[in-house]
């Protein structure tokens, strides 16, 4: 069975908000490992988006979040910060035969929610570390 997941993308340069749906692996430990994916593509926070894209072929665009009725998880990642952009991680999971979402975690900065979900190295069979722009902790 598919573990279903809808990323949602907010206040993104390209993107203000943009909805994809990954059909299996949804679960934390999955989307920490497709984050640290797109991390291994380089760039910084501002072009995250991009790189997880590019790093996911099998992500489908949605016009909603809720157009996923038989999604089990949803992240929205959001680019915060005005001098210092930095990813933040929200999560929530849809328990079997329920309608309503339960917040499961977040939010956190997206290192935050990779070193919990996917302990050890962030970034397997990558040598290159986190930007700074998801690990430093200043407020918006």
């Amino acid at each position: 069975m598919a573990t279903r997941a809808v990323y949602t993308f907010a206040r993104f340069p390209d993107a203000p908000v943009r909805h994809l749906i990954l059909h299996h692996d949804g679960y934390p430990t999955g989307a920490a490992w497709r984050f640290a994916a797109a991390l291994r593509q380089g760039g910084n926070a501002s072009t995250f988006l991009a790189a997880f894209v590019s790093s996911q072929p099998g992500a489908a665009p949605l016009a909603g979040a809720d157009q996923a009725a038989d999604a089990d998880y949803r992240y929205l990642l959001t680019l915060v910060g005005r001098h210092v952009p930095r990813l933040q991680v929200e999560c929530w999971r849809r328990l079997p035969g329920a309608t309503s979402w339960q917040r499961r975690c977040g939010p956190m900065l997206l290192a935050t929610f990779i070193q919990r979900f996917l302990p050890g190295d962030p970034l397997p069979m990558g040598s290159q570390p986190l930007p700074a722009a998801c690990i430093m902790r200043t407020e918006t």
